[in-house]
């Protein structure tokens, strides 16, 4: 399996697009990481993590990493070419760069709040503004276009069909729990937050 191969792409000009924006992405997760793990392990943060930030990272490498292992010389032919048509390429790259853009907005937006794992402070206060007004929880939303987009460049609908279950798997676990810590943080008024932005991660979906 080889995420570099050029042979998955009708043009070398289509794989360098590709290379350079899933580096972007790379590169920005990489940031984020870096920018909030000292508040991650901060100890005066209650954490209920539970394990799901494993799980969401487990599941984002899978993710990217799926559509070329489609790809490879190793899958049977006939599984092989189970490709979707050439616009799906170029409905990836966009996926994956508004992806980016939809992630880092949300992080930003919740400014000392945000952490990899699952974590409450006594003072954390609950952020309804922006793109938590459409959903609530449009960081994961971020990354599951983006992940879709990698697939969906790469054109196989396994790749597709099997990062979509991954991400609806990984995120799912991750939205129930931090929802429930979120509940017990802020009570009535993440109550009445969940009534008025009733979708989690798309709207009019789900």
């Amino acid at each position: 399996m080889k995420m570099d191969d050029p042979s998955n792409f009708v043009s070398g000009t289509e794989y360098n697009v590709f290379v350079y924006v899933v580096g972007v992405l790379f590169i920005s997760e990489c940031l984020i990481w870096m920018l909030t793990s000292k508040r991650t392990k901060n100890s005066s943060r209650k954490s209920s993590d539970k394990g799901t930030v494993w799980l969401v990272i487990i599941g984002w490498c899978c993710c990217l990493t799926i559509g070329a292992f489609f790809r490879g010389q190793n899958v049977p032919e006939l599984m092989r070419n189970l490709l979707l048509p050439h616009f799906s390429y170029y409905i990836g790259v966009c996926l994956i760069v508004l992806g980016i853009i939809f992630r880092c907005t949300a992080v930003l937006s919740l400014k000392g709040a945000f952490t990899l794992s699952v974590q409450t402070t006594s003072d954390q206060y609950l952020v309804k503004t922006g793109l938590y007004h459409l959903v609530r929880n449009p960081a994961y939303t971020g990354s599951i276009m983006s992940l879709l987009g990698v697939n969906l460049a790469y054109r196989h609908i396994l790749g597709v069909v099997a990062a979509f279950i991954i991400c609806l798997g990984c995120y799912g676990v991750r939205i129930k729990i931090e929802e429930k810590v979120m509940e017990e943080q802020f009570r009535e008024e993440f109550i009445q937050y969940c009534i008025e932005t009733k979708y989690k991660l798309f709207p009019g979906l789900y």
